[in-house]
């Protein structure tokens, strides 16, 4: 339990992970408040390998909560690159989960693959093509802002019925194009 292991180019200093966990403690804007500096830096301080920060929105309309946080924005990275730097001081190596809540988000305007809404939830909206080439663009930019803060790894949540989950099940996927229908195409 105690022993270092190796992700790739990623030297873990021991087996002990803290896994995403969403905190809904961020601005109403989706920025890192001092609660996430106590929480996941705590956590740290503790001796924890390897810290995953919670599910983190890569466009507002994919927030499960209005206190997520985000990565859809240059202004986010400030706040995260400083819960990086106060964990990796400690020793810890950080990832990050970058995230979309599809049609369990919060926000107004839902989207998922198919207009089929959650139980208690809005019909979303069924993204177009050119919707979906756009949000794997927004992907790659949490990405990139991710790296920018200094991520030691990054997690993409495909599961819980999020975005990319919902992609891939039948039940939210009825689409008949090349993002529905066959399971190779979902």
């Amino acid at each position: 339990m105690f022993t270092p292991y190796k992700i790739k180019t990623v030297t873990i200093p021991n087996r002990i992970v803290m896994p995403a966990m969403c905190q809904y403690s961020a601005g109403e804007d989706g920025t890192a408040t001092d609660w996430h500096l106590v929480h996941y830096g705590g956590r740290a301080v503790g001796g924890v390998g390897l810290i995953i920060l919670e599910a983190t929105a890569i466009e507002n309309r994919g927030r499960l909560s209005k206190n997520d946080l985000c990565i859809h924005d240059d202004k986010h990275i400030a706040g995260l690159k400083k819960i990086v730097e106060l964990c990796q001081s400690h020793g810890s190596k950080v990832g990050i989960q970058i995230a979309h809540a599809g049609r369990k988000g919060c926000e107004a305007e839902l989207v998922a693959p198919s207009a089929i809404p959650h139980p208690d939830k809005p019909i979303p909206h069924e993204l177009s093509e050119e919707e979906i080439a756009h949000l794997i663009f927004l992907w790659r930019e949490g990405a990139r802002r991710a790296a920018l803060a200094g991520f030691d790894l990054l997690q993409i949540h495909a599961a819980h019925g999020y975005l990319i989950h919902e992609f891939l099940s039948p039940l939210s996927n009825k689409r008949t194009d090349g993002y529905g229908g066959s399971f190779e195409n979902r």
